[in-house]
């Protein structure tokens, strides 16, 4: 994942990432109480759970998530690359999280702690980043 426009510089709006994604993988179910969630996907497909509806995305398509709305996805099996824009601050959790992997495994529960502090509630941890 890498920070193409920073909170800080879209004016405190939202926040721009490029994301790389292996295959089968994907957050957990979660929402983000700050701001809409926005994907293109640029490479490989997706499957998006958004509210109580599942939709398969490939490159060229993109989805938006509302405020508030329970989602996840899984990139494909051949993964995925896609461009995010981001609630405010959401890019500060990734690279808190990042920082801390550098150092070892990051506990589950001590990632959703600095994800709620940055705007991103987790509602479960199962099949967090295909861990069970």
């Amino acid at each position: 994942m890498t920070v193409s426009l920073s909170t800080a510089d879209a004016g405190g709006l939202y926040s721009v990432l490029h994301m790389v994604h292996p295959p089968n993988v994907g957050p957990a179910l979660h929402i983000h109480p700050r701001g809409p969630e926005s994907f293109l996907i640029l490479e490989g497909s997706y499957t998006f759970v958004r509210g109580n509806e599942t939709v398969g995305l490939v490159a060229g398509q993109a989805i938006s998530i509302p405020a508030g709305t329970p989602h996840r996805y899984t990139a494909g099996a051949t993964g995925g690359r896609a461009t995010v824009i981001c609630p405010p601050d959401l890019e500060r959790y990734f690279e808190s999280v990042s920082e801390m992997l550098k150092r070892g495994p990051v506990p589950v529960a001590e990632e959703f702690a600095i994800a709620s502090r940055h705007g991103q509630d987790f509602l479960d941890s199962s099949s967090h980043w295909g861990m069970t």
